[in-house]
Order: structure tokens, then C-alpha cells, then sequence
């Protein structure tokens, strides 16, 4: 009600006034509530105004055509579908009629699922057939030997039958293999490889291939070929049931070393009839028709037993077909399919996890609705609620940094003087009692009129005559020589029995620290100790008064007496800091309480207008339609690889392809970077009157940055910057408007309606040239951030590690520059809401502002932020809490904690917008005050 408002706004002003005037060169804040005028007469924000930076709004307008040019041109030729297509093994795109350098058509296409690479699978299997002492012995033995004398060591050092420079032991093949069981083995191996025995005799451990299928398993993408099929169910069984299946014959790539010597053993007359038998008969598999799959029958054969699933996004994800499943138990067979799929986690569980969310969180969009409703409210309340309790806030969170300080000084003391074997709570806690006796009893001999003497104690401490009353822990000591219902050993230790131990004092037993033995006791304390009354410690050792950090006896926990050194000294920096810090609130007491008041009147503006908070949000829906719209344009530009980009010849091997981890590769020596593949049909060059296979290949990445998309993102940082910068400017004039209404005209809906229409008029009526200047400026740096990064991923992937981290230094710089540039046009347009001047002027009257207040800006800049984090703990924490509460009232069944993420996220943006408002508040009245 009024009477409370004004009797509020009262006590803020007195105690503005008291915290001002203790400055003799500050004048006293005009009374909050009145009409507070200028030298010219007229409230600042009432004065007459004219339109500031016009030329930047015709620049903004020649940026938009631009933008508006460059984007019809990327929808012509663009084709955003590329960014999120299902790609194949050569990168190609499911469902798309035409591809790079003449790659398939894969109209109709839609499924990315994956077939049996069979050169990966099959090559183990030749290997041990060539490099078998059968084989050896044709290749090698004998006048009918196939290779001459000249090639033969080299067939021994390319199956490492023999050492050579290629090898480093023999290859773990399967076992050597003789004439008596090479055929029936290859039979037995390639009949399960190729599905001519039951499929479960191939996942089994028990089958020819043994535990071949764990290494398929553990190395999925190698054994599998990524292609784009009709649909999920083009399986082995599919096959079986086509028309028009193709087969195909294995053949061995030529850049293998081994290929020739297959070659050989399939053409030669001389090879045994059996061997030949085998090759012919054993490596020919069955391969789906082209209708279904539009590649090369090599890369169309299907893994047998191997089933898949639909997932969204077109994407498959593998499965174990049912004959298998009742051949080995679903457990095994589930745990199979999962270790498959698990090879596979990229983009098609991504998609699949996002469409379970989405459609969780579809469930419960009432409880949703319910949750933003609440948090909203509950921000509200938190504003009403920080006028009263700012102050206890502020000063609370300013001692606690202090208290952290001299904690952390504790804990590095704590750590250098840790004895071995101790932990780091107990060093500080026996600590901490030293400290509080040693206080205790020099407080006790000064109220006394006498002086504390030092205890020492010397060798084990049987002559010790000190008054130490505790246990290294604490424990408090019992009397000795008494029976005692709480430690029954007390009355053992008697003058009687230790005549020399000094148990008494003026004729009666006490409860001091002490070393009681005898000179024949064969085991005796190393030091004082006394008897406690504590359930589970009966006994503990004591040190003497003024001994903080005892002796470690079996040495420290950190061994190195350097470090124990360093960690003393940083010590002693923390409670120097802690010192500095200290005066530094005594000097500056009377600013933090000027800084506490200029918060409780923002605090006390958002509370009184709370339409205000619709500017913030405004501005999000707007961020949110405009980045939405960027990114659609965007995605036509991004997706116009040029055909030039990607290198389209072949390559001798993997790493001139993909490159090492010091050399770049020919296919990766660009960002963005595309990918490597193998190509079943090698490309043979003549190099120095030799054929060599050229099999590796390059794909084109999905994207691409050029100049274009370039014009493109800048136009998007300047809008998002404008964007910010209306907001600003909104709150800034609201702030000033409603910090000139008299109190009696303050509260109600039409006021807080009242100053964010006037401010939304100014903004855009007189200064949005201004705030679009001021934009700009934040966009460049922004900008050639970007391009640093660019060509920092350029670095990269060319290896060029001291360009790589110039760069990165480089982008830290203009990061630094740009948090300076965001404060000071923040500033900025504070004094152009208020005083209507132009960019230019207002950064000047702000930068001078501050500089000129540094100490008091600081102050109120710090304090500002510790409200910032608690009113986001407590926003985020309540929306959270309350939003849970909701979820289980309204929807018992649904899962937890995907709701309660977004809950959190719900009540993160919540506090985003009351304490964004709540700051720049802050920061307005803090430049009010200083006119």
C-alpha cells in the first residue's frame, strides 16, 4: 500500500543520504521519490530530444539488404537437407538423387544400416590360409614351387614366417595350418563367414571362427559398412527371400601385401586341386539384388544372423536375429546387440535420446506450463523480499570470503605440517585445540596478573610439570588416581604405583598430562598422555601449551620438505590476504552500505514494475525467432560445398590420406574436414615403371565457411547485439523514469506500464541509431573472434601447433576486450536513456563517470554480483524443488530427472531475467546518483 511505499522509500533515502554525506567531496542523493532536476530545470529524461546517429540506421538498412541478397542466393543453389542427412561409407547422402563426383543415386534410400565389410572380416581368414605351412610349403618347396627363388624371402617376410624389418613376431592367425586340415578348416570358418551354416554357430565361442565374433564386436566400425538401404528389415533373411541376388567372390585389395601371392595360388596350374577346390567353392557370398542395395555386390553383402531396428532420423540400429537369439539365450545375444550399437553412438542414438526427451517432456507440458507460472511468481516475490534482506545478504556473503580466506590458510598450514598416516581434518582439528588452550591459558595468567611461561617438554616427557588439560583431539583428561565410572583404568594410576611421575599437585591428584611408567616397564607412552572419558578414545597423547604442530615421529605426509616450505608460504599469503581484505572492508565500510542501499531501491524499482521483466522476455522470444531464422538461412549457404573443395584422386595409404598426428593429411589439411574410405576398386598408377594401387579416398565434409556465409554471421551478431542493446536501453529509461515519479505516484500497473512505454518510445523514436552503433562495435570484436577460430582450426589441421596456440591467445586478448567494450556500452546507453545524447557522447560521459568513481563503482559492482549468484541459487533451487513437487502430484508415472533438468533450466532462465533487470537497476541508480 501507499503508506508502506512511501515509509520504504523514506528509509532508503535516509540511509543513501548518511552513506553519501560521510564523503566530503559527494553530495547527497536527492530524495528517491521526488521530481530531481538538472541544472537546466527539467528532469533529464523529461527534456526535449532529438534522433541520435541516423547514418548508423541507414548502415543497418544497406546490412540487411545485404543479408537479404546473400540468402535468396544460398536457397537457390543450397540444400540444407545435407546437414543432417544420413551419410554412407563414402559420404554419401541417403535419400538423395545425386551426390559428389558422381557418387550413387540414392533416391528412395532412406535407412543408413550396415552390411558386412568383407574384406575386413575375410583377410584374417586368408591370412592364415596363405601363411599356412600347406601354402608355404607350395609357395616355397620343391622344383614346382610357385614363386621363384628371388620372391620367396619376401613371401616369408610378408606372413612373418621369417623375421624382417615388417614384423615384429609371428601373426596370431588361428593356428598353422596342414594339408590335412587347411580345406575342411577354411570350410568350417567361411561357411559360418558366409551363412551357409547356422548363424549361431558364429557368434558361439564354440564355432570354427571361435571367438572371432568378440573382435567384430569390439571393433564394429571396422567389420561393418555403412550403406543406405529401402528400410531396416534388408537383412539376411531378405536376401534369401529376393529375387534377382547378386553374389560376389572375394577378391583381396590390391595394396595388401598378400594379394599377389592369392592371385597366384588362384590362376596357377600348379596349385593342388584342393586348394583350389576351397578358394572357389568357400569365398563366394551371397549379396543383396541392386533394387535394394545401389552399390558394388561387395559392399552389399549381409552379415548373417544380424538383424536391425528403426530408429528416428533414418537411422538403424543392430539387433540379433531371432534363430540366434534360441540358439544362445536372449541375455547373451542382448548383451551382443548392445556392444554392436555401442560401436555406433554417434548421430543415430543422439537422435534417438532426443526423441525419447521430447516426447517425455510432451507428456507433461501441463506440469511445464505449471513450473514457469511459478518460478515467475516466485521471482516476484524474491525481488519484494531482497529490499528487507539485501543488507544481511551482502554482509553475510562479505565475511564469508573473508572466512574462506583464513580457512584456506588453515587447510595449506593444515597440509605442510600433516604428519604421516593422519588425516588432513584431524592436523587441523589438533591444531585448532592448541590454539584455543594456548589462548585459553594466556588469558587465564593475564587475568591473574601473571605471565604465561612456555611448557616445554624434554625426551619423553617424565618430567614434564605442565597444566595441559587436553588431548591432542580435544578430549578433556579425567583425575588421576580416582576411580571413575566413565574410565576404570584412572585409579590404576596412582603416586603409589608411579612414585615419580608427578600425578599430584599440593597433596591431591589432578587431571594434567602426563608420562607415568616405572623404569622396568618394558612398554611405556612416547610422550604425555592422559585418560579421557570418551566411550571409544580411552587414552590419547596431549602436546604441551604453545605447541601448535608437534613432531611428526614417523615423518610428514608430504615428504618433500620444499613443498612443505611452499605450502607455508602460501599460507601466509592467504591470511595476508585475508588481512588486506579485511581493512579493505574497514575503509570501505561506508561504500558498501551506499552500495547496499542503491540495491535495495532496484530491488525496490523491479518489485513496484513488474512488467519490466516482459522486456527481457520479449527479447528472448525475439533472440529465439531470430536465430531460428538466421539458422535456416544459414543451413543453404553452409551446405554449398564446392566441388573443388575435396581432393577426388586415390591414395597409396591411410595415413597420406587421413594424415599422423604430425603430418596432415591430404584429405583432412582443411577445416572443415571431410573424411576418409577405402575404395574396393583401387585406381592403379604407374609410379617409377611400377603399378601401385591408390585405394584410400576423400569425402567432403558436411559444410563449408566462405564469404558469403561470412556477410551471413555478421549481420547475425550485429541483430543479436541490437537486440541486447534495446533491451538495455528499455530497462535504463524505465529505471530513470521510475526513479523521478514522485512516491506518491509510484506502485500500481499503470505506473510500471507508464515509464516502459515512454522508454520503449525514446528507444525507438529518437536512439535506436545509437544502440545500433554501439552493436556494431560489440559485433566486429565478435566477429574477428570468429575468424580467429577459424584459423585456429586451419592450424590444426595442417599441425602447425605455434600457430595453433598464437591464435588462441590472440582470441583470449579479444575476449578481454570484448567483456571491456560489453561494460562500457552498457554504460553508454544508461546515459542515453537518459540524457537522449548520441553513441559517441554517452560513452564518454560513462567512461568519465567511471573512472571517476572507480572505488564506489567497484564496490557496487561486487556487491551487485554477490546478489546476482544468491538470487540465482535461490530462483534456480525453489523452481527446481517446487517443480519436482509438482511432477510427482501430477504425473507419478513419468521419469524424473529429464523434467527436473528442465526445471532447473526453466528456473536458470527465470533468474536470468529478474536479476539481468535487477542489475542493470543497480547500475542505473548508481549513475543517477552520481548526477
Amino acid at each position: 500500500d501507499l503508506q508502506a511505499l512511501q515509509a520504504l522509500d523514506s528509509f532508503l533515502n535516509r540511509e543513501v543520504q548518511h552513506m553519501a554525506s560521510q564523503d566530503e567531496d559527494e553530495q547527497p542523493l536527492s530524495p528517491i521519490g521526488s521530481d530531481k532536476q538538472t541544472s537546466s530545470g527539467k528532469s533529464p529524461i523529461a527534456g526535449d530530444r532529438g534522433c541520435t546517429d541516423v547514418y548508423c540506421v541507414v548502415v543497418y538498412g544497406v546490412a540487411w539488404v545485404a543479408f537479404i541478397v546473400v540468402t535468396l542466393a544460398g536457397v537457390q543453389d543450397g540444400n540444407p537437407h545435407k546437414l543432417y542427412l544420413p551419410r554412407d561409407y563414402s559420404g554419401a547422402y541417403c535419400d538423395a538423387k545425386t551426390n559428389w563426383n558422381n557418387g550413387p543415386d540414392l533416391d528412395g534410400f532412406k535407412k543408413l544400416s550396415y552390411t558386412m565389410n568383407v574384406t575386413a572380416t575375410t583377410d584374417l581368414i586368408v591370412k592364415q590360409f596363405l601363411c599356412s605351412s600347406a601354402v608355404r610349403d607350395v609357395m616355397t618347396t620343391g622344383a614346382t614351387a610357385l614363386l621363384p627363388a628371388s620372391e620367396q624371402s619376401a613371401y616369408l617376410c610378408d606372413c612373418c614366417l621369417s623375421p624382417c624389418a615388417k614384423c615384429i613376431g609371428s601373426f596370431k592367425s588361428g593356428g598353422d595350418l596342414s594339408s590335412a586340415n587347411l580345406q575342411s578348416t577354411m570350410t568350417g570358418k567361411m561357411s559360418e563367414l558366409n551363412g551357409q551354416s547356422s548363424p549361431a554357430n558364429f557368434f558361439s565361442g564354440s564355432g570354427s571362427n571361435g571367438n572371432f565374433f568378440s573382435s567384430v564386436l569390439n571393433d564394429a566400425t571396422k567389420y561393418f559398412n555403412k550403406v543406405c538401404l529401402p528400410d531396416c528389415n534388408t537383412d539376411f533373411s531378405k536376401m534369401n527371400s529376393s529375387s534377382g541376388r547378386r553374389s560376389y567372390v572375394y577378391a583381396m585389395s590390391p595394396d595388401n601385401p598378400l594379394s599377389r601371392y592369392w592371385d597366384l595360388l588362384k590362376t596357377s596350374s600348379t596349385t593342388p586341386t584342393y586348394m583350389k577346390e576351397t578358394i572357389n567353392s568357400q569365398f563366394t557370398f551371397a549379396s543383396l539384388p541392386s533394387s535394394l542395395c545401389p552399390y558394388n555386390e561387395s559392399k552389399c553383402v549381409p552379415m548373417p544372423g544380424i538383424t536391425f531396428e528403426e530408429q528416428p532420423g533414418g537411422y538403424c540400429s543392430v539387433a540379433i536375429s531371432s534363430s540366434v537369439t534360441d540358439a544362445l539365450g536372449s541375455s547373451a545375444t542382448a548383451a551382443f546387440g548392445g556392444i554392436v550399437n555401442q560401436a555406433f553412438t554417434n548421430e543415430s542414438n543422439a537422435v534417438a535420446g532426443f526423441g525419447e526427451a521430447a516426447g517425455e517432456l510432451a507428456r507433461i507440458i501441463d506440469t511445464i506450463a505449471l513450473v514457469c507460472i511459478i518460478s515467475f511468481i516466485f521471482g516476484i516475490v524474491y525481488m519484494v523480499l531482497l529490499r528487507f534482506f539485501v543488507g544481511v545478504c551482502v554482509w553475510a556473503a562479505v565475511f564469508m570470503i573473508l572466512f574462506v580466506l583464513m580457512l584456506s590458510g588453515g587447510a595449506t598450514w593444515a597440509r605442510a605440517h600433516q604428519c604421516a598416516g593422519t588425516s588432513l581434518f584431524d592436523t587441523g582439528k589438533q591444531a585448532s585445540v592448541g590454539v584455543a588452550v594456548y589462548a585459553q591459558a594466556v588469558g587465564s595468567a593475564a587475568m591473574n596478573g601473571q605471565q604465561f611461561k612456555s611448557e616445554r617438554v624434554e625426551g619423553d616427557g617424565a618430567n614434564y610439570t605442565g597444566i595441559q588439560q587436553r588431548t591432542k583431539s580435544g578430549y578433556s583428561c579425567i583425575t588421576w588416581g580416582e576411580a571413575n565410572t566413565a574410565n576404570a583404568q584412572a585409579a590404576a594410576y596412582t603416586t603409589s604405583a608411579y612414585p615419580n611421575s608427578n600425578l599430584k599437585t599440593d597433596g591431591s591428584y589432578h587431571n594434567y598430562c602426563r608420562n607415568p611408567y616405572n623404569a622396568g616397564d618394558a612398554y611405556k607412552a612416547s610422550t604425555i598422555w592422559c585418560l579421557t572419558a570418551d566411550y571409544e578414545v580411552k587414552w590419547e597423547e596431549c602436546s604441551p601449551i604453545g605447541v601448535i604442530a608437534p613432531e611428526c615421529r614417523n615423518g610428514y605426509e608430504i615428504s618433500d620438505e620444499w613443498l612443505r616450505e611452499l605450502l607455508k608460504v602460501v599460507t601466509w599469503i592467504f591470511w595476508i590476504l585475508a588481512l588486506a581484505y579485511l581493512i579493505v572492508i574497514c575503509c570501505v565500510c561506508s561504500r558498501i552500505r551506499l552500495a547496499i542501499a542503491v540495491n535495495k531501491v532496484a530491488a525496490a524499482f523491479v518489485a513496484q514494475s513488474p512488467l519490466v521483466t516482459l522486456v527481457p522476455i520479449l527479447q528472448a522470444i525475439t533472440a529465439m525467432c531470430w536465430i531460428i531464422l538466421w539458422c535456416f538461412c544459414a543451413a543453404f549457404l553452409l551446405s554449398q560445398v564446392p566441388e573443388s573443395y575435396t581432393p577426388t584422386v586415390g591414395y597409396a595409404t591411410y595415413a597420406e590420406a587421413a594424415g599422423t598426428n604430425e603430418t596432415p593429411g591430404k584429405c583432412t589439411d582443411k577445416w572443415p574436414t571431410g573424411s576418409v574410405w577405402k575404395d574396393d576398386n583401387c585406381t592403379m598408377v604407374e609410379v617409377n615403371g611400377t603399378i601401385e594401387p591408390r585405394c584410400w579416398k576423400c569425402a567432403p565434409p558436411r559444410y563449408v565457411f566462405d564469404t558469403r556465409f561470412a556477410c551471413s554471421f555478421f549481420m547475425f551478431l550485429w541483430n543479436n547485439q541490437v537486440n541486447v542493446a534495446l533491451g538495455q536501453c528499455i530497462v535504463a529509461g524505465a529505471v530513470a523514469a521510475w526513479f523521478f515519479t514522485p512516491n506518491q505516484d509510484k506502485g500500481g500497473l499503470d505506473m510500471g506500464r507508464g515509464v516502459v512505454k515512454r522508454s520503449i518510445w525514446n528507444v525507438f523514436r529518437y536512439h535506436f541509431g545509437s544502440l545500433a552503433v554501439g552493436a556494431f562495435v560489440i559485433a566486429v570484436v565478435q566477429f574477428i573472434r570468429a575468424v580467429m577460430y577459424y584459423f585456429q582450426k586451419q592450424a590444426e589441421a595442417q599441425k602447425n601447433k605455434v600457430a595453433e596456440i598464437a591464435l588462441k591467445i590472440c582470441q583470449c586478448c579479444m575476449w578481454c576486450l570484448e567483456k571491456c567494450l560489453k561494460f562500457m556500452t552498457k554504460n553508454a546507453y544508461i546515459q542515453i536513456a537518459i540524457k537522449g545524447t548520441n553513441f559517441c557522447t554517452s560513452a564518454r560521459a560513462a567512461f568519465f563517470i567511471i573512472l571517476n568513481n572507480a572505488i564506489r563503482f567497484a564496490t557496487i559492482i561486487f556487491l551487485s554480483g554477490i546478489i546476482h549468484w544468491i538470487g540465482f541459487l535461490c530462483i534456480i533451487s525453489v523452481t527446481g524443488g517446487l517443480g519436482y513437487l509438482c511432477l510427482a502430484a501430477m504425473h507419478e508415472e513419468a521419469k524424473v530427472v529429464i523434467p527436473v533438468i528442465l526445471f532447473v533450466i526453466i528456473g536458470y532462465f527465470m533468474s536470468m531475467i529478474f536479476m539481468n533487470v535487477f542489475g542493470l537497476a543497480v547500475d542505473c541508480v548508481a549513475v543517477l546518483y552520481r548526477m
